[in-house]
């Protein structure tokens, strides 16, 4: 939503007016002090102009009834009952059942796979659905505020440590590449999530925990170094909607091994060693090879950087503008 406000503002035929819920109203100054140049306004049917439209970037939607209506789907994550906690898992699907199925003008995804996915369970929206790819802006710069302690050499995973992650896979992984003799630690930076309890066994009990390091949060200010430094980034994850953490880290010029399949190789490309996430050994393989292959490591350090730029808010901006100009008639 920030990425979008903020590129907005060179669109000359648009205003933008951020609306709070009635409920939320309270928390305005809050909300304004991560806006963008932007007052945050109440839903008043009465103050909006008649070529207006509203747009829910976050699932959700209000208003109901007066003003043409977009959505933003990211992931169909809440219809995978595996990833979810058992109250998520149901209260997901009614509230995105509820969504979908309601007055929706169009829909806006961020990959072909969520595509995909909404199309699975909702056929009837074909001719709504839209895709805009998000994109990518991490940009180099020397590290600020307090050291990280990070290594000399490390495999770097940056995500939730949940279960739709992969993050035993990851652990596995490493497991065998140390077992081989190399000398990287893992760097899991990245505050826990459902299914912890079981990462954090797995954690304890591997041979190779010594060289295991978990940073919990890591400050945006810091998330540039974390990446550069870093001599793979390693992110097999069983389920995203998009793939932002992928796109950073090439850009940064960090060689990227993430899954095969789904959305990571959608927006990879072929600038990633693309691997089955459920083989340990093949991801061992994969990991080796990038730490011990120069040629092949430079290979994907370049088509990564030239993969990342592809993806801008500028291009997620005009495309999501174009939608709002089919939905009222311009286009």
């Amino acid at each position: 939503m920030l990425q979008l406000l903020e590129h907005f503002s060179k669109e000359k035929d648009l205003e933008v007016r951020p609306a709070v819920k009635i409920s939320r109203y309270k928390n305005k100054k809050n909300i304004e002090s991560i806006l963008p140049r932007h007052q945050a306004e109440s839903f008043l049917p009465l103050k909006w102009a008649a070529d207006s439209l509203y747009h829910g970037p976050d699932f959700k939607l209000n208003l109901k009834g007066f003003l043409p209506r977009i959505v933003t789907i990211h992931d169909m994550i809440v219809f995978e009952e595996k990833y979810n906690r058992p109250e998520f898992f149901l209260k997901g699907i009614r509230d995105m059942t509820s969504v979908l199925n309601s007055s929706v003008d169009a829909v806006i995804v961020n990959s072909q796979f969520t595509k995909n996915q909404v199309l699975k369970y909702f056929p009837q929206l074909e001719d709504r659905l839209h895709l805009t790819y998000l994109g990518c802006n991490r940009s180099r710069m020397a590290g600020q505020g307090p050291s990280l302690g990070l290594p000399e050499k490390y495999i770097l995973f940056l995500a939730t440590l949940e279960k739709r992650k992969n993050v035993l896979g990851v652990i596995r992984a490493f497991e065998a590449l140390k077992a081989q003799g190399f000398e990287e630690k893992l760097v899991l930076a990245g505050v826990w999530g459902f299914g912890a309890e079981e990462i954090q066994r797995a954690l304890e009990s591997s041979p190779f925990k010594n060289d295991i390091i978990h940073l919990n949060y890591v400050p945006t200010e810091k998330l540039s170094e974390l990446y550069q430094r870093a001599r793979v980034f390693f992110f097999p994850s069983w389920y995203e909607g998009f793939g932002i953490p992928v796109l950073e880290a090439m850009s940064l010029g960090a060689p990227v091994v993430t899954s095969a399949g789904g959305v990571l190789e959608e927006i990879s490309g072929d600038a990633a060693s693309l691997v089955d996430p459920g083989s340990p050994t093949e991801m061992a393989a994969a990991l080796a090879r990038v730490l011990t292959d120069q040629a092949y490591r430079e290979a994907l350090i370049q088509k990564g950087l030239k993969q990342a730029p592809r993806f801008t808010w500028e291009k997620c901006a005009q495309d999501t503008v174009e939608v709002y100009k089919k939905v009222l008639g311009r286009s």
